[in-house]
């Protein structure tokens, strides 16, 4: 039996609920006032964004965060992401806001056009779409930006794969679109995406031409990504990331009990309301809280996806998408987390990410199902629902008649699992998280009722699509968290160490241990914002480089391993790391200042802020030299003679690949620092002398005296160094990216390849218009 067509909507209806939706998730950071500013938002984002503009130009080097850092390297800084020039033009606050809007609605808009495109109606088209941007996931990634502009190319990627284009140009369109997302800040959504579309693949006619379309667009994508691919390459190598232990893979896992939350919202508590969250023992991670805030997909979507499950290829392609999600997203804990240790998986963190997978696989079986609910959905699988609706109600039941002593029996288990938290009302907030869902459920299964009775009508439509966005939104508005403007103004202290740091500048080092002890407590919306003024205060994480201030000790997502391993052998002596990075200014508690040493001095102090700032007595130099030179044979050897604490740095410096040598008096005069520079008039005695540059060492860096290239050496585990000749020099270091002359050129080859792909593709197009009709 045929039921009729629903009405198709207005041109621009479509388009303007995705809109709505998308600022109805996250154009509260549009108001005034009002601003993203949880996890690396405010401590990454904005501080990187800052340093960009504050360099000016292409930046190569970050002279503002550990000593040192490749900047164009950072893969996560977007240098060549046009629409992160934003940041140029508004204030952070609003540029973060504007392009979460923008990127969110677009990555929608390419969701609802391969839905159309795979014969699906409008409304079962949007609500499939609303499925996907509503989700809990969707809603926590408003505190990691680029990661939602890097997924936001994703469906269009879809939709060009499945097109009609000529072969040529769907391959010039698919490279477009990979490099977009491999320069976009988040080159993990290039993985998705090559997940995705092999999977789609896999399940749809033209494997062979699809296949081919994507191995050459995946090849030009990476040449036009060149210009960052290769930088970002070199900075792996050098990185904990390039190196043979992949630790960082057991953070953040997706625990198995945590799946109850793909069905009930919030079952186990919120993390900034009440009653508090209290499963604990399922968060192992750098944070206190899971990656994932939510990874509630919404009730309502789910039954949809059980009424539009089918045997056809769009349902093998979403279950295959939302299988292989989940076991990717267990991490430690799947059978496949062998793949995880092998590259591409090993370069990226947290496996929690790939539920991203299942979000789009469930989006497209919640469209299914959306027509199937609409054309009359199967009575089996109604039936099917309504038992599991009875489940939830005897659950609710239970958990509203429970004795008190089984409450504090199960209170007393729960206490005994956690090891961060109390339990607050776990019974109670179950019985709310199921409630929520059973209410949900009901409504569903009653428009599919309705549906029984009047097939093909369109307020069953309208009803679906507005009880999914009910469901979803009533969550995420417990996920989007936003503070005041505010906390992106220029503290006190920022102006006053910066006359503290004098010229040439000398670097923070902030003692992080001895401060938290004056943070304040978030176990709310309001106590988070206050902590994040606290942090804002006392300048933690990048935030000096916001304000031109050098930091030794900073965040970076990736890590070079020198620094790391040095900051690991000198993790009890903070003095010493300050002492070898030039790091004379110490931000410490007070209680730390009173217990200082004879060498150094209190500048000021915060009561207010828990703060208090030294400085190192004897202050050395940015470019300094050293009396004697011991040669030593590896990094591991270097780490462990600074770790025995048995060498004075001021006077001598342990230098890989060089030889032991003494040398007599010398001076550093006329120094001068630049981003990515330095220069001094280095004066020696007889036999020359050794100079040491207190910057972070790294491939590129070059030396010349007297504008004669000499060698740099490694110094003291992570520092860089070189042999002076005696008498009157004139000393300059400059840095340009390795891998920045061979991107650029793999880039300009790419965009040669792709002009050649669209010419040719014209004609072909062209060819094929002029063909005589047959007779």
């Amino acid at each position: 039996m045929a039921f009729p067509a629903l009405r198709p909507l207005n041109r621009f209806a479509a388009p303007g609920l995705l809109l709505l939706a998308s600022l109805a998730l996250y154009g509260g950071g549009l108001l005034p006032g009002r601003a993203f500013f949880y996890r690396d938002v405010l401590h990454y984002y904005w501080p990187t964004q800052a340093t960009r503009f504050a360099l000016g130009g292409l930046p190569h080097w970050n002279p503002f965060h550990q000593g040192g850092l490749p900047f164009l390297a950072d893969i996560h800084a977007g240098v060549f992401y046009p629409p992160n020039l934003l940041f140029g033009v508004f204030s952070f606050p609003t540029a973060y806001a504007l392009l979460l809007v923008l990127h969110h609605f677009l990555g929608q808009l390419g969701l609802f056009v391969f839905l159309r495109r795979k014969g699906l109606e409008e409304l079962p088209a949007l609500t499939g779409t609303l499925a996907l941007g509503l989700t809990g996931y969707m809603a926590g990634l408003g505190n990691f930006g680029p990661l939602v502009s890097g997924w936001t190319w994703t469906p269009w990627l879809l939709v060009v794969l499945q097109s009609q284009f000529l072969p040529l140009r769907r391959l010039a369109v698919l490279s477009l679109l990979i490099a977009a997302q491999l320069v976009s800040g988040d080159p993990q959504s290039g993985l998705y995406s090559a997940l995705v579309a092999a999977t789609y693949v896999a399940w749809f006619p033209g494997r062979k031409e699809r296949l081919v379309a994507l191995a050459g667009a995946g090849a030009l994508g990476l040449l036009l990504a060149g210009v960052q691919v290769f930088p970002t390459l070199e900075l792996l190598a050098e990185s904990t990331r390039g190196g043979p232990g992949v630790g960082y893979l057991a953070s953040w896992n997706l625990h198995p009990v945590r799946m109850f939350e793909l069905v009930f919202p919030y079952p186990f508590g919120e993390y900034l309301g009440v009653p508090q969250f209290w499963a604990w023992f399922m968060v192992k991670g750098p944070g206190s809280i899971p990656f994932a805030l939510s990874i509630y997909l919404g009730v309502t979507v789910l039954v949809l996806a059980v009424l539009g499950a089918r045997k056809d290829r769009l349902t093998g392609f979403a279950l295959s998408l939302c299988a292989l999600g989940l076991l990717l997203a267990l991490g430690e804990r799947s059978p496949v987390s062998f793949l995880l240790e092998q590259p591409p998986f090993r370069f990226f963190r947290y496996p929690e990410k790939y539920v991203v997978l299942v979000v789009l696989g469930c989006a497209v079986l919640a469209a299914s199902g959306a027509r199937a609910l609409v054309t009359g959905p199967s009575r089996r699988r109604l039936m099917a629902l309504g038992v599991a609706a009875g489940l939830m109600a005897v659950a609710l039941l239970f958990t509203g008649a429970a004795t008190e002593t089984a409450r504090e029996l199960f209170a007393s288990l729960l206490q005994a699992a956690s090891t961060r938290a109390e339990p607050s009302g776990p019974l109670e907030n179950a019985a709310r998280s199921v409630g929520t869902a059973l209410l949900f459920t009901a409504l569903m299964l009653g428009l599919a009722v309705l549906a029984l009775r009047k097939p093909g009508s369109r307020a069953v439509a309208v009803g679906a699509l507005a009880l999914v966005a009910g469901d979803l939104l009533w969550t995420a508005r417990k996920t989007v968290w936003l503070g005041p403007a505010s906390l992106y103004q220029e503290p006190a202290l920022a102006a006053r160490l910066r006359e503290l740091a004098g010229s040439p500048p000398t670097r923070l080092f902030r003692m992080d241990r001895a401060l938290k002890a004056s943070a304040p407590p978030s176990r709310d919306l309001e106590g988070l914002v206050h902590l994040r003024e606290w942090e804002q205060g006392t300048l933690k994480s990048n935030l000096s480089g916001v304000f031109g201030l050098e930091e030794v000790t900073s965040y970076s997502a990736v890590d070079l391993r020198r620094w790391t391993g040095l900051m690991g052998v000198l993790a009890r002596r903070p003095q010493k790391v300050a002492e070898l990075y030039a790091g004379c200014l110490l931000l410490t508690s007070p209680q730390a200042a009173q217990a200082m040493g004879p060498g150094e001095q209190v500048l000021l102090t915060e009561p207010s802020l828990g703060l208090a700032v030294t400085k190192l007595s004897e202050c050395p130099q940015r470019l300094r030299t050293v009396t004697r030179t011991t040669a030593v044979a590896s990094l591991e050897e270097a780490l462990a003679r600074l770790g025995s604490g048995n060498v004075d740095t001021r006077q001598e410096a342990l230098v890989e690949e060089g030889t032991s040598s003494t040398y007599g008096p010398a001076k550093v005069g006329s120094v001068e620092l630049g981003p990515r520079s330095a220069r001094a008039r280095v004066t020696a005695s007889a036999g020359g002398t050794f100079l040491v540059f207190a910057t972070t060492a790294y491939p590129g860096w070059t030396a010349a005296v007297d504008g004669n290239e000499v060698p740099v050496r490694i110094v003291n585990g992570a520092l860089m160094g070189l042999e002076v000749p005696e008498g009157s020099h004139q000393v300059e270091l400059s840095f340009t990216d390795p891998g920045f002359h061979s991107g650029l050129q793999a880039t300009l080859a790419g965009v040669l390849v792709l002009v050649l792909l669209v010419l040719v593709s014209r004609r072909g197009q062209d060819a094929r218009t002029q063909e005589p009709a047959p007779a």
